[in-house]
């Protein structure tokens, strides 16, 4: 058997297993974020955000959670073993924030420009 029909079974066999990978696995699913920085960011988007007491932001939910989509996760100034809430400082160009995330509540608790 030639190198070209060696090469020629092998594409079909992986062509073939990844169709069927495709097919049984992957298809009509929704994956969750697989990255740290894209689960933390998902995470906060999902709850409700509480804006801690005398903090002051003149913006609505929503251009929050661009701002955060849009926001770079900052493991090294973050609090992430404290037991029972979390800490994740988030950066942009603009601005920082930083969030605590409870298993009762998620909440803004420092907002600042840069």
């Amino acid at each position: 058997m030639s190198f070209i029909q060696r090469l020629g079974y092998f594409v079909f066999g992986a062509a073939l297993g990844s169709l069927i990978v495709y097919a049984l696995l992957i298809r009509d699913r929704e994956f969750p974020a697989w990255l740290p920085e894209d689960r933390v960011i998902e995470e906060l988007s999902e709850d409700t955000i509480a804006i801690a007491d005398g903090l002051q932001i003149n913006f609505s939910d929503s251009v929050l959670k661009q701002k955060m989509k849009d926001a770079d996760v900052l493991f090294r100034e973050s609090i992430v073993r404290n037991e029972p809430c979390r800490e994740y400082q988030l950066e942009t160009d603009e601005e920082q924030m930083r969030f605590r995330i409870c298993k009762d509540k998620t909440e803004l608790i420092q907002f600042e420009p840069k």
